[in-house]
Formats: C-alpha cells, structure tokens, sequence
C-alpha cells in the first residue's frame, strides 16, 4: 500500500514535470525528423501480460522495424534529437504515465521487450512475477548500457548472452529482499546516476574540442549582450535598463543554447568547416535572436522604454565574433598540421611526368591542395623544346634519360603520368622505367567522355590499370578552377 501510494506521488510530480517539457521537447522532436512525438512499445508486464510503455520517440519513424529491439552506442537509427533524450534520459519521462496507471511501479526490474523475454531461462522468469519500473539495481550500475557493445557484434545476440545474465542475478536479489526503504534508497540512487552519468569522462573526453565551443559560445552570447547595451546605451548606468541587462542575461544563454544545439553547431569538426557550417551558424544565429526578443517582450522582461535596436546590435556582434573564431580555430589547425608536416618531412618528393596540358592540369590540383601531402621536384618531358621551361614556377628538369639522377638528386619517391591520350605501350615502358628504379608509379587521366572529370589510376604490377584509393577529392573542382 505504501508503495503504491509512493508511485501515485511521485508519478503525479513527474507528469507535472512532463507537462512543463512537453512543448518544448515535442517542437524539438517535430523539427529534427518526421514522425510522432510519442513512442508506444510492448512490454512485458507483470504476470507475463503485454501494455504499451510511453516514450518519447527517438529513433526515425519506419513503416517496419528496422533492426533489433536493442540499440547500440552509435545506432543509425536514433535521430539527433534522440541522441540527446537518451543521453540525459529525458526520453523515459513518460512512463510517468505507466506507474500513474499502475502498469508500472517507480521501482523494479526494468520491462522487458517480448522478443528478448523468450530468452528468460526458467529461473529468470520469477522477475515477470512483479511490477517492471522505472528504476532499478541495473540501471544504476549499468546507466549508459548501450556503451557495452563492441563494434560489429550481433546486438542482440550480445545482449543475450553476455549482458543479460549479469542484469539477471541483481533483478532476482531484489525481488527476494524487496523493502519500502530500499525502494526509497533506490529512488535516491537512480535520481543520482541519471544526473551525473549523463556526462561521463570518456564522453567528455571523447567531444573536449566541442565541449569547449559550447563554453566559448556562452561567454560569447554573454559578451555580445553586454556590448550591445554598451553600443546602444553609450555606457552602463544603474538604471532600470540596467536591471533589465540583468534580468535578460540568463535567458540569453537558455534561449539560445538549445537553438545552437539544434542547428548542428557542434556537430561539425572545426578542421572541416566550410561555408555549409557557417551558413548553419548564421541561420541558427538568426532564429536565436528572434526567439530572444520575441520572448523578451512577450515575457514584459522589456518595457516600452527598453531600446530594440539592442536585439539587432547583438546579433551582428554574436555573428561576427562566433563565425570568426571558428574561422581562426581552422586556420590555426591547418597552419599548426602544415608545420607539423614540414618539421616530420612527411612529404612526398614527386616528378610529373609529361609538360602539357594534362601535366599543367595535375599540377594545378595538386598546388591547390588545402593540406599538401606532396613536394613536387618538377616535371620530365621528352621534348628538348620544353627543357629548363617553367610550369607555375615549376622546372621541366629533364627527360627520362635523366630520371634515375633525379631521383638521386631530389629523393624522389613518386611518378605521377600526366599525358593526353597516351598509348598503353608508351604507358607500359614508363612504367617499366619507373619500376626499375622502385618509384611508385601512378597515372593522371583526363576522362574524354565526362567533362573536366580527372581520376588518378595506379599501375599494378601485371602492367594493368586500376582506379586507384580516392585520396585526391578535390580533383573535379581543381579541373573546373
């Protein structure tokens, strides 16, 4: 009696809780992907009958279920949204509304799915005996079970013969020494883990560089705020706009974060920003401040007497200063990697074979590397006419007479083949020279029926040509340049 008086309680408070989240989950979950807010699964309740358990949906909507009932660390499946619900258990929140109906009970085993129920051996099936809950010996020490899976096993074999028979033993033990005050203990403990294993120190070690955006984007909303009131007011007085700074402070990093969050802002590594991440910022930067000031007025946190041009003042400051750190950020990567390159030597040393328009044309690309792999010596062409000729600064050394002293000379390390509709024999006996001096041999083909559509083919060793591993993805857009 006393439990189930618990369970209405604490039930009613969490539904209040829900009912305060709702909007603002249930907008979060319609704008990430199409699809219900609500999940509704079967699971196993007690005395072996089926109900439905509320969640909020976080994996896509499918026609069919795609894949096992249990969900890995890195599902495909689980939306972005989703990632976040599960991983600050907000998507269990519903089943508030199970233990309030009295299908589940705050405390106890964990409800089951049917499929995974069958593989209960006989001894086990005592846990079907009782009410499943919300909490319970194993999700507290197991808090983030989907990190227990290695990469590639069976999911679901997995869970059943490895993770299942360690969940077994702690759900039996409790159903044997079951207790109003340990239920409460339980209740403690698993309030505990979900607060504090929603960030654990792999997870923040394995995302300190986006961990570290989001700190740097908050000082920044922060500053922008008041360098706006600054701007506009020409100083700070201790007036009412003052007090109004104050009040507004907070909801700037409230209102925003969550938009941030929502565009991607730190999904994305800063190495590989490009101008489709910037345009997210800049979009996300444009619905934050609209969403800032519409809830600023509608809220009275601004009076008649509160200037609106603060709104647009710091939207331009928070543009600038959030899209040219993370600017900076990507030029001091790629500066620091370039040196690091240069002091290791990692490049290779490379001759171009041939001095025309393919050879212009590979050349090209190959200058336009953002992070260069290649120092290239120079070209070698037969042509006498092109000998001590320039390409883009780059010297024909000599002919193929001369390669094996430039090799010598300059440490060659590779031969790239840049001609125009050469004659498989002629590429057979470069080839040939080439491997008997050990250099890797690779062929630059400008493809005749596809457009300014370069690729760079391999030669094997049975002297025949094979695409080679796609490491030059800028080739298409250095032909078009």
């Amino acid at each position: 009696m006393m439990t189930r008086c618990l369970d209405i309680i604490l039930s009613l408070v969490g539904i209040l809780l829900l009912l305060l989240m709702l909007p603002w989950l249930a907008i979060m979950i319609k704008l990430d992907t199409p699809g219900p807010v609500f999940y509704l699964c079967n699971r196993v309740g007690k005395d072996g009958k089926i109900f439905k358990m509320f969640k909020f949906r976080t994996m896509h909507e499918t026609p069919v279920q795609l894949g096992p009932s249990v969900s890995a660390h890195g599902d495909p499946r689980v939306t972005t949204v989703g990632r976040i619900l599960r991983r600050l258990k907000l998507n269990e929140f519903p089943q508030f509304i199970n233990v309030f109906k009295g299908e589940m009970t705050l405390v106890g085993p964990r409800p089951e799915s049917p499929d995974l129920a069958e593989a209960y051996p006989r001894e086990a099936r005592k846990i079907f005996s009782v009410k499943p809950g919300l909490v319970g010996p194993n999700q507290i020490l197991g808090r983030n079970e989907e990190e227990w899976y290695p990469p590639g096993v069976d999911h679901k074999r997995y869970y059943i013969d490895h993770i299942l028979p360690k969940k077994l033993p702690l759900d039996l033990q409790y159903i044997n020494d079951k207790s109003f005050f340990k239920d409460l203990k339980y209740i403690f403990l698993g309030l505990m883990a979900t607060m504090t294993g929603a960030l654990r120190r792999q997870h923040l070690a394995d995302n300190r560089c986006q961990l570290c955006m989001l700190i740097t984007d908050v000082c920044l909303c922060l500053c922008s705020f008041f360098l706006a009131h600054l701007l506009r007011y020409e100083g700070f007085s201790l007036g009412s706009n003052y007090n109004q700074l104050l009040k507004l402070l907070p909801w700037v990093v409230v209102l925003r974060l969550p938009v941030f969050i929502y565009f991607g802002f730190y999904h994305t590594l800063v190495r590989y920003l490009t101008i489709f991440d910037l345009k997210k910022v800049f979009t996300g930067l444009v619905v934050s401040s609209i969403l800032l000031a519409t809830f600023a007025f509608f809220a009275g946190l601004a009076n008649n007497g509160y200037a609106r041009g603060v709104f647009l003042i710091d939207w331009f400051c928070l543009t600038t200063l959030m899209i040219a750190y993370r600017l900076l950020l990507k030029m001091l990567y790629q500066g620091n990697k370039a040196k690091s390159e240069a002091s290791g030597n990692n490049r290779k040393h490379i001759l171009i074979w041939g001095a025309g328009d393919a050879g212009e044309l590979c050349l090209r690309y190959l200058l336009n590397e953002i992070n260069p792999t290649y120092d290239i010596v120079g070209f070698i062409d037969d042509d006498l006419k092109k000998r001590g000729k320039k390409i883009r600064g780059v010297p024909v050394l000599g002919d193929r007479h001369h390669l094996d002293i430039l090799r010598q000379l300059y440490q060659v390390q590779e031969v790239i083949v840049a001609i125009y509709a050469a004659d498989p024999y002629e590429l057979q006996r470069i080839y040939a020279t080439c491997q008997n001096l050990g250099l890797k041999t690779r062929w630059f083909r400008l493809d005749a029926k596809v457009v300014a559509k370069p690729d760079f083919f391999i030669v094997n060793h049975n002297n025949t040509f094979t695409r080679a591993v796609p490491s030059f993805d800028r080739l298409a857009t250095a032909s078009k340049s």
